[in-house]
């Protein structure tokens, strides 16, 4: 029982959990546009967000204080597996990226330079750090595509942003005691807010979610929508860590299965 909990709970400390749901928001984006899902943007999403995660806390891993959280603390206790997953992500995201036009290639960096530029210059403005996550996975799954930006096109990008940045405020209040010890000159949203005008905050950009996907006549946006919400108002600073990393961000995945079990 105790090795099956730790594999369960390794699914989403390795970041491959959020890997796979990266891929399915970026499936449901190309069901909604009604294009053909091409190998090599696949490639791209999964293995860049494998390799960004794992990256991102690999390299705090040495941090006395930032290593006491569970997701860079998996990290050290495996680190020959976490460099294994981050070789395996960089080179997934290689090879699909020798496939995309180079003006593709061009907009995903910008998307890495925002993070680059957050994490060299801006860490101490906490709350910004949502709004990026929120604006670089609405790049990086949408860019691929080559879109003629339409109104719609833009409409369901800001669907797919603000439905990232609802499920990541969550997140903030299941570590904001981790952020006041490890960053404390960092105001991060919950400390700025509290805890419950941040779940308002996050059902805010739910309900947007809603009435933009009733414009767009995207039904599976004003259903997962609500399920969102459901699951946001019961989030506290105790929540168990599953609540938040495999069953919040498992909402990227119900989003496609809901999709697909329309009957449209």
């Amino acid at each position: 029982m105790d090795l099956a909990k730790t594999m369960f709970r390794s699914l989403w400390q390795s970041n491959i959990w959020i890997a796979c749901n990266a891929l399915a928001l970026h499936v449901l984006i190309a069901e909604c546009l009604g294009l053909t899902l091409d190998w090599s943007t696949s490639f791209v999403v999964f293995g860049g967000t494998c390799f960004v995660y794992n990256a991102l806390r690999y390299r705090v891993r040495n941090d006395k204080d930032t290593s006491a959280h569970p997701m860079v603390a998996w990290q050290v206790r495996h680190e020959g597996l976490s460099q294994a997953l981050m070789l395996l992500g960089l080179g997934t995201a290689a090879i699909g990226a020798i496939r995309l036009p180079l003006s593709v290639l061009l907009v995903l960096f910008v998307a890495f330079g925002l993070v680059g530029i957050y994490m060299r210059f801006l860490r101490v403005v906490g709350w910004l750090k949502t709004i990026i996550v929120g604006v670089v996975w609405s790049i990086v799954l949408m860019a691929p595509f080559q879109l003629a930006w339409s109104l719609d096109d833009v409409l369901l990008s800001t669907v797919i942003a603000l439905f990232i940045i609802g499920l990541t405020l969550p997140f903030e209040i299941h570590d904001q005691a981790f952020d006041r010890m490890a960053h404390p000159a960092m105001k991060t949203v919950v400390h700025r807010l509290g805890i419950r005008n941040t779940i308002w905050l996050s059902i805010g950009c739910f309900v947007v979610v809603g009435l933009l996907s009733t414009y767009l006549g995207l039904v599976s946006g004003v259903i997962i929508a609500i399920v969102c919400i459901g699951f946001v108002v019961r989030c506290h600073e105790k929540t168990p860590e599953f609540y938040y990393y495999f069953l919040l961000d498992g909402m990227m995945a119900t989003w496609l299965m809901i999709e697909w079990a329309l009957p449209y």
